[in-house]
């Protein structure tokens, strides 16, 4: 981050000042926890649900060089405080006026599904182009109203290229994020059932997807996949900017074929051939949304296949592991939704069997949550499983559908004893699940063959 005074980042958010506030402090550090504040940093007070950031002002301010910025009212009388009405919206509010700073391209993504590959892989893609110390991008999962200020507070004058991927789960989320890093280029990489406890239909979340297009200016890029069936309602209701649209062979940017693990991109600046070195016919599609942006930003066909076939994946997606008795781990634990995991159903299929399931409730899939769940069971009994685990009610349901050789468990770490025991050598175990049944933690044990009884 680039440094800014006390005083202006109380400007820019029109705030009011302790009586005892030392202006000219430079801040160059913006932290939302109270453990990573240091000395010029602003320490904003967040109220969740758990903690109330508003705890530990006492203790940040009390330190030379640290300002804190809190809700109007928190009363206790202490010095370097920035007093707003809402901390969470004050954030915005900071970093939207710190992005006006930069004169740089700045890519937003989103997507049902993987857009946090699309992002990893325009990353590797410009890291090789623009360099890797001039390219800033999401870092983890920071995509939310939280995250995303964050990211772009990170912003310094080396930076040639941003890349924000941007999340959400209900309605107006992408158009205050959107509004907020105004970005220059966006994509909506596709639109499936996830995050549905908000919506009722697809056609809702389609709706919301295109919210990303919002703070998209007149001289701006949507880059709009025409074989999405919501692709037209973005371009009639989302988008002001230019458009360029990619999927079909009338765009001049699409998939000409795929064959033995390598693609064949058409692209206006010529053809590609790419050999991932990631699981998954479906990341051949991230790829394409990743090449669209890459192209647009002006980098090489070199750096794009550079970039593309150096990726090797992201933690805890279709990541490949090996498990305590050499047998392979599919690690797809990071969070998971229907067609998710019907993707990485698709995915093993080729590797060496029998292929084991270990399966945990799918989260925010809404009133329809019952039959998603009846939906994959059917899918999994297609998909050559020799043997279903399963943990959680909703993945119990899942396995009723499921007419080969299963089990249930009523924990994570059951599980991990019953897999050190029984997993063959030869398996590939394919581990999925929403990110809160915690199957990350069951992936780890048996990679590191950790016995924990």
């Amino acid at each position: 981050m680039n440094s800014l005074t006390a005083r202006e980042i109380a400007s820019l958010v029109k705030g009011h000042v302790s009586p005892i506030f030392a202006g000219e402090t430079l801040i160059d550090n913006v932290v939302i926890d109270s453990r990573q504040a240091r000395e010029n940093s602003l320490f904003i007070a967040i109220k969740g649900e758990l903690n109330d950031g508003h705890d530990y002002v006492r203790e940040v301010v009390s330190s030379k060089n640290r300002v804190a910025m809190v809700n109007e009212e928190f009363s206790a009388d202490l010095p370097n405080l920035i007093r707003v009405r809402n901390t969470v919206l004050g954030l915005g509010e900071i970093a939207a006026n710190y992005r006006h700073r930069f004169n740089i391209p700045m890519v937003a993504i989103t997507g049902s599904n993987g857009k946090t590959t699309v992002k990893e892989m325009l990353k590797s893609i410009c890291s090789y182009y623009f360099g890797a110390d001039n390219v800033l991008a999401t870092n983890g999962n920071f995509n939310n109203h939280l995250g995303l200020p964050l990211t772009i507070l990170g912003l310094n004058n080396q930076h040639k290229v941003a890349i924000f991927e941007m999340g959400m789960n209900h309605s107006g989320e992408l158009d205050y994020l959107s509004k907020m890093a105004q970005p220059t280029m966006a994509v909506v990489n596709n639109v499936m059932f996830a995050h549905a406890g908000h919506f009722k239909s697809i056609a809702e979340i389609a709706a919301a997807k295109g919210e990303i297009y919002h703070g998209l200016g007149n001289k701006a890029l949507a880059c709009v996949d025409i074989t999405n069936e919501y692709s037209q309602d973005w371009i009639n209701n989302d988008i002001k900017a230019q458009i360029f649209s990619y999927g079909t062979e009338a765009t001049g940017c699409f998939i000409k074929s795929i064959e033995d693990n390598t693609a064949t991109y058409v692209t206006p600046c010529g053809e590609l051939k790419i050999s991932l070195r990631v699981l998954g016919q479906h990341n051949y599609y991230n790829a394409l949304s990743a090449i669209v942006l890459a192209i647009n930003l002006g980098c090489s066909l070199e750096s794009i296949k550079a970039g593309l076939e150096r990726y090797t994946g992201y933690k805890g997606r279709l990541e490949l592991k090996n498990a305590f008795n050499g047998a392979l781990i599919i690690d797809d634990t990071y969070n998971a939704n229907p067609d998710s995991v019907k993707a990485a159903l698709n995915a093993i299929q080729g590797l060496p069997r029998p292929y084991w399931f270990i399966f945990a409730d799918l989260k925010e899939l809404g009133i329809q949550e019952l039959s998603f769940h009846e939906e994959v069971g059917r899918y999994i009994s297609k998909s050559n499983i020799d043997m279903l685990i399963t943990i959680g009610d909703l993945a119990r349901h899942t396995a009723y559908f499921f007419d080969g050789e299963k089990i249930h468990f009523e924990s994570n770490q059951d599980i991990v004893k019953y897999c050190l025991s029984n997993l063959p050598k030869n398996a590939t175990l394919l581990i999925k699940g929403s990110n809160s049944m915690r199957l990350g933690e069951v992936a780890e044990d048996l990679s590191l063959g950790r016995k924990i009884f």
